[in-house]
Parts: structure tokens; sequence; C-alpha cells
């Protein structure tokens, strides 16, 4: 099992927005890539901010080749949703296996 983790840092001013863009943009375009594919989206509660919220959003793959997939179009989508949010929306991404 591997998983293609992006953790967002959404200013509270545009997490709606944000979080319709996971829902009718991200999540479909994944889906669509990787049909075989998990997504878990949980919101980070370590982390107490009233101007920011940060949400984990998890793929969930079986195969190197489903991973590759997801690692080789996710930059291309989140460079869009970048533009489109600024730094109002703050990113990074990790992949993770099961041991």
């Amino acid at each position: 099992m591997f998983i293609y983790n992006t953790t967002f840092v959404v200013n509270i001013s545009s997490f709606d927005t944000w979080q319709k863009w996971l829902y009718t943009t991200c999540k479909p375009l994944i889906k669509n890539l990787v049909p075989a594919s998990e997504v878990a989206v949980y919101e980070v509660m370590s982390i107490e901010n009233e101007e920011e919220r940060t949400v984990s959003v998890q793929w969930k793959v079986a195969s190197p080749d489903d991973l590759d997939a997801i690692n080789k179009q996710s930059p291309l989508m989140l460079k869009q949703m970048s533009s489109d949010f600024g730094e109002k929306v703050l990113f990074f991404s990790t992949i993770l296996r099961s041991l």
C-alpha cells in the first residue's frame, strides 16, 4: 500500500472555495486517472490557528504504477491551484508506504 499525501494550509477566507475545488476538481481528476485509488481527507488537529486550517488529503493506491501516475499528474494540478489561490493556500506533498 502506498499513500500520496498532500497537506494544505488554507487561509480561512479561502477555505470554502478551496474545499469546493478539492471536491469538484482535485478528487475527480485523480479518481479518473487512478480509478482503484481511495481518498481520505483529514483536518490536522494538532495545529490551532484562527486564520488557517490545515488539511491532509491522502490517496491510497496498491501499485507503484498508480503511485507514479498520481506523482506525475499532481504537480500540474497543484500548480494550477497555486495560480488560482496564490499564498492563501500553501501545500507540500509526501509519499508514504506501509511497512
